[in-house]
């Protein structure tokens, strides 16, 4: 049997087609949108200006937990329809404003909403390929949406540079705002799942589904898992730095990212009986290692550690499958939505404690301390994700509301 039988199955599922479409979609618009503003402020106001601009519209990010809730208790097209409306209306606003170089403050003001209203479309596709799969290619399906990811953040920018340079200053602002409006149009006509049943004790609680000790756990693993990712980033650029050759951060960034997309593809192909064995705490530890053997090569040759941080990208791409998988199944009942929407921003502060931290540790470390530092904080996540699994079934003994696989199913598409 062919290694790309299990992906070659995924096209028989039930509206797979508009659903890719929209998932590629909704993975370039993130890389496209941010050079896009960037570039677009820039034309009239500096780039000083327009990094300030860019930094309101990230900031916006911490609201995305609080749209999953309203997504979840009022449906995804109440969701979806209306903020794509507003998202579209603030990026014409802030284009025109740039064009007759209106005021600055109005420039922040509309960027800052249009990262608010923005639909969250990747947790759409997520929360879709996990409901539209069965054990079997629910695995497969999350590590094809996870090689988007990689291949978005790669592509997107690249479009979007393109489209300034050779079409106009507003021309990636426009292709963001197109990207989003075919991925949630497809979204919302493919029909995306809807919620069923009354409110459980988990929806009322003001913590939502972080009322549930598993899930909190999962995100906390979630931030030490995103907070040694952007170590290990970090560390690339500052042994490039030391070693005079500035070139070599970008070539090994993308060694790692290289063995990321491998790592992620062929999990994905695996039979279910043997990628189910990719648990979170598994791929963790397996980055861990990995990490280390990097820590070491720092002190070898250049080609050397190349190849050794390709091998180590190889656990990236199971890593973040696993995180989604993991999330997923520990969902409680009616709130996935907002569970899925918090791992991103969990994720994103894990980042940026990464960064943080990881520069002062450069400077008293250097590259090879900074890996050893990553991979402490890969060993703290696979111990909080080995906890969030042990936590779980007792949780779905003892408290309503908790969220199964059985739970799931029960919404439809």
């Amino acid at each position: 049997m062919s290694v790309l039988a299990s992906y070659r199955q995924l096209r028989y599922l039930p509206k797979f087609g508009p659903t890719l479409v929209a998932a590629v979609a909704g993975k370039l618009k993130p890389g496209v949108s941010s050079l896009a503003l960037l570039l677009e402020v820039a034309h009239y106001r500096g780039l000083g200006q327009a990094a300030v601009a860019v930094s309101v519209t990230a900031l916006a990010g911490v609201t995305l937990p609080l749209r999953g809730r309203l997504m979840d208790r009022h449906g995804y097209t109440h969701g979806m329809a209306p903020a794509l409306m507003v998202y579209l209306m603030s990026l014409a606003v802030l284009v025109l404003n740039e064009h007759v170089r209106g005021p600055f403050a109005v420039t922040l003001a509309v960027a800052f909403v249009s990262g608010t209203s923005a639909p969250p479309i990747q947790t759409a596709t997520r929360l879709i390929w996990q409901d539209m799969t069965t054990d079997a290619l629910r695995t497969t399906a999350l590590s094809l949406d996870t090689m988007l990811t990689d291949l978005g953040f790669i592509v997107g920018p690249t479009i979007a540079a393109f489209l300034v340079v050779t079409v106009a200053p507003w021309a990636g602002v426009a292709a963001s705002a197109l990207l989003c409006t075919v991925a949630t149009l497809l979204l919302l006509l493919r029909g995306v799942p809807r919620r069923s049943g009354p409110p459980r004790q988990t929806e009322r609680h003001w913590l939502g589904p972080l009322r549930s000790r598993a899930v909190r756990r999962t995100m906390a693993a979630a931030v030490f898992f995103f907070l040694g990712v952007r170590a290990i980033e970090l560390a690339f650029p500052v042994w490039a730095q030391r070693h005079g050759m500035s070139l070599m951060s970008g070539v090994l960034l993308s060694c790692m990212s290289v063995g990321s997309v491998a790592g992620g593809l062929v999990l994905g192909a695996l039979p279910a009986r043997w990628s189910a064995r990719a648990t979170l705490p598994v791929t963790l530890v397996v980055l861990c290692v990995g990490t280390l053997l990097v820590a070491a090569a720092s002190f070898t040759g250049t080609a050397v550690l190349a190849v050794t941080a390709a091998l180590m990208g190889v656990a990236l791409g199971p890593s973040f499958v696993a995180l989604w998988a993991t999330a997923g199944e520990l969902t409680p009942a009616n709130t996935a939505a907002e569970t899925m929407a918090w791992n991103s921003s969990f994720m994103s502060l894990g980042g940026a404690v990464g960064a943080a931290l990881g520069s002062v540790v450069a400077r008293v470390s250097g590259p090879g301390g900074l890996l050893v530092f990553a991979a402490l904080a890969l060993a703290t996540g696979a111990g909080l994700a080995h906890l969030a699994l042990i936590a779980a079934p007792a949780e779905r003994e003892s408290t309503p509301g908790v969220g199964t696989r059985a739970d799931r199913k029960a919404t439809t598409l």
